[in-house]
């Protein structure tokens, strides 16, 4: 899920209210926050492809510049046909680096044509001014691109290719001057934490209008440097300066927020307690908000068409594009696997079964299953003090 830090504490969400606007409306779209569609409508993360330029360290589909069993041009249309049907709120193009995907602009102009919003994640080395152009042209929402360090020598050892930080940061002014909604992403390591205030800047010197700090997840690459998480001392930091930032910089256009994490959502609101007023308001954002959306508000779908509750569980597959619809998968006839979690609220263990916060946070269930050997089992990356977070619920 995402926390929108900017909208809970200074009610601005400026980059996503531009990307949800649309000609006509769309009716799976509360006014506040992000993937906030029901089950039927999820918000789609597509990874086209596992082609990829550059080789980070972290990489949940562990990417190459290798091809890959991929969907169909014509398989890919009909999946596209059938999201948009289905009214979804946003479709998310991603990869390994989808504009490496020998379909992506095919897919792009065709959902356009469709009306279905959609939006690219990529790690902007290949934005050139025409390609920004040709982006803005199929009527791309938003394009988020990835930068690991305010120091080039940094980014580019994370990165695995030399001039990798040029070529994103010039990616970012290429989209931003093509007039795209652009957004500057950080992936936070031990290695990397103490660097966000540097990062923060650079995205307001480029104006570029959403910074969105992602958590680790050990899944693909990101499994062999699970030891570079950070500590949950150095979490706390960071999210008390993006709290004070949000407040800090509402006169500016950014947006400032968070995601992979929900816990996140519930640091804030213990930041609030000596503010009353704005700790109702950001707790009924929240609650809007749900925690954890994989498997309910948020699907993903695998180069080769396979369907996942969320990008980060490739170990849990609920069915095959090629071999049923995504409707069918999705809402029809779900698996037993995305029925738990789906309603793995209801069945979580340990500290995160018996947390004040469960209604609006429940932990991470990928980061369960890897540090804990099961899905329903407390989120061991959890920054609360969870024995008086717990103990309080019971008095």
């Amino acid at each position: 899920m995402l926390i929108i830090i900017s909208k809970i504490l200074a009610d601005r969400a400026t980059v996503w209210d531009a990307i949800r606007a649309a000609d006509r409306p769309c009716e799976s779209l509360p006014p506040d926050l992000v993937r906030f569609s029901a089950e039927s409508r999820p918000v789609v993360i597509w990874n086209l492809t596992r082609r990829c330029n550059l080789r980070c360290a972290h990489c949940y589909m562990d990417a190459s510049d290798e091809m890959t069993d991929e969907l169909s041009l014509d398989e890919g249309i009909k999946l596209i046909d059938e999201l948009a049907g289905l009214k979804i709120p946003m479709l998310i193009f991603t990869g390994g680096e989808p504009l490496m995907s020998r379909h992506f602009w095919a897919y792009a102009f065709h959902a356009k044509e469709k009306n279905l919003r959609c939006a690219v994640s990529t790690n902007g080395t290949l934005i050139t001014p025409e390609v920004a152009v040709l982006l803005r042209e199929a009527g791309v929402r938003y394009v988020g691109v990835s930068l690991d360090s305010s120091s080039p020598e940094v980014h580019d050892r994370f990165r695995g290719v030399s001039g990798a930080h040029s070529r994103a940061v010039q990616g970012l002014i290429n989209a931003r001057d093509a007039g795209l909604k652009t957004g500057l992403r950080v992936t936070l390591t031990r290695d990397n934490w103490y660097d966000i205030p540097a990062l923060l800047k650079l995205a307001l010197d480029l104006e570029i209008p959403r910074f969105c700090m992602y958590h680790l997840v050990p899944t693909g690459r990101g499994r062999g440097i699970a030891e570079r998480d950070v500590t949950p001392e150095q979490r706390r930091s960071v999210m008390r300066l993006l709290m004070e930032a949000a407040l800090e910089l509402s006169d500016r256009e950014i947006e400032i927020l968070t995601t992979d994490s929900p816990i996140d959502g519930a640091y804030l609101l213990e930041m609030l307690k000596g503010d009353p007023e704005r700790l109702e308001r950001a707790r009924m954002l929240l609650m809007n908000a749900g925690g954890c959306s994989a498997g309910s508000k948020v699907a993903n779908i695998s180069p080769r068409g396979d369907v996942h509750p969320c990008q980060f569980m490739p170990q849990i597959v609920a069915g095959n594009v090629k071999e049923r619809s995504f409707r069918d998968i999705w809402i029809d006839n779900p698996s037993k696997e995305l029925l738990l979690i789906r309603n793995s609220r209801r069945q979580l263990k340990g500290e995160c079964g018996s947390c004040s916060y469960i209604d609006l946070c429940g932990g991470c269930r990928q980061k369960a299953f890897y540090y804990r050997g099961d899905i329903l089992e407390t989120d061991p990356t959890c920054m609360l003090e969870l024995a008086r977070v717990a103990g309080r619920s019971e008095g």
